[in-house]
């Protein structure tokens, strides 16, 4: 069977903090081993550089009306060429636009989306939840009952939707996000020691790192200066890196200024995926201490940089540890233990190599060539 294969990306950006930067590597390697990628871009700043090895649209038009029309005469296109399968990652208006049109060329359509953030959404105020139902939600209802298959990962966010989504079993596909093992990977000391230099990281420092978007699902304010303002944090000889931009940047940044304690936190604002990796390779601990999670692939970044990690046991987070990162993982609302874990971690340099060793072994699971092959097998059985 010819393995055609349309992949719709929401945005692309070389310089964007978000982790669409790493799809383009997953379809390259897809593109290696045999499968005819097109990659559809809705919204995109730069046009990725891969040379002839997968085709590229990107979309150009402005305005609602003006953008659906051009994707369902993208798609038209693509399927009068043979494609019969459209993989839409997270964007719920071209998945509608794709299962429309997919059903006169029977074709099918599979629609990524992982986190629980379901049941985060269903506790906010009346107003932003009844605007909520009315427009997310409802999008995803839709997709829900027409899409050909609801993709998600890891294991457990399969159960999660099935539960909460109310997603028929049969149509719940599991895939793995996917790690660059040579982009992520651990240097040695001298290497460290230079890229603290660079950095403007005191190189006598523990660094305790933090990469993600700054929203309130990630809990920054409640979990952040509480591990800060500890003085056996302080004892620990350690410092907090924050990467990260988002909606909260300009509120945690008015904290920090008030903060007895920011001689121990360094905000480093946003930085681009593409060179997010030298921040893991000066860190010493890992944390994630989020309340709403999916597949977390910073987890999977900090795993195959030789980091040991201390994480809200939220999401799928449980299912892509070994046994011995799984002891870090912590009640999402228990601050307390989850400062006691990232200290411990910080003054027992034993318990943090044996979890180094097992999370660079478990995390192969993840390589760009292991999850390829991995779409390959499940989308074209």
């Amino acid at each position: 069977m010819e393995k055609k294969l349309i992949y719709i990306l929401n945005s692309y950006s070389k310089n964007s903090a978000q982790h669409f930067y790493h799809v383009v590597h997953l379809l390259e390697t897809m593109a290696d081993q045999g499968v005819d990628i097109t990659l559809v871009i809705e919204k995109a700043t730069d046009i990725p550089e891969v040379g002839n090895k997968i085709k590229i649209i990107c979309q150009k038009d402005n305005g609602k009306i003006a953008r659906v029309r051009e994707l369902s005469k993208i798609l038209r296109s693509l399927f009068d060429e043979g494609y019969r399968k459209v993989f839409v990652r997270i964007t719920m208006p071209a998945a509608i636009i794709a299962i429309n049109i997919a059903k006169k060329y029977g074709a099918e359509v599979y629609f990524w989306q992982s986190g629980d953030n379901l049941t985060y959404d269903k506790k906010q105020p009346i107003l932003p939840r009844i605007k909520w139902y009315l427009t997310n939600y409802s999008l995803l209802v839709y997709i829900r009952d027409h899409v050909n298959f609801f993709v998600t990962g890891p294991e457990s966010m399969a159960d999660y939707y099935v539960k909460n989504l109310k997603v028929k079993r049969e149509k719940v596909l599991v895939l793995y996000n996917d790690i660059d093992d040579k982009r992520f990977e651990s240097v040695n000391e001298a290497d460290q020691k230079a890229l603290k230099e660079k950095l403007g990281i005191p190189i006598d420092k523990k660094v305790v790192l933090f990469v993600h978007r700054l929203t309130p699902v990630k809990r920054f304010s409640y979990q952040i200066p509480f591990l800060a303002e500890s003085e056996d944090f302080r004892r620990a000889n350690a410092i907090l890196i924050v990467v990260g931009g988002g909606p909260e940047e300009n509120i945690i940044y008015e904290e920090y200024k008030k903060s007895l304690f920011k001689d121990c936190i360094q905000l480093i604002g946003k930085v681009p995926n593409a060179e997010i990796m030298d921040y893991y390779k000066v860190a010493d601990v890992f944390i994630n201490p989020s309340y709403s999670e999916g597949f977390p692939r910073v987890v999977i970044e900090a795993m195959s940089s030789g980091l040991p990690v201390v994480a809200t046991d939220v999401g799928g987070t449980r299912d892509i540890m070994g046994p011995e990162q799984k002891k870090f993982l912590v009640d999402k609302d228990d601050r307390t233990e989850f400062r006691n874990k990232v200290i411990y971690l910080l003054t027992h340099s034993e318990v943090r190599n044996k979890i180094i060793l097992e999370n660079k072994e478990h995390v192969k699971r993840y390589t760009t060539d292991s999850v390829s092959k991995m779409y390959i097998e499940r989308i074209f059985k």
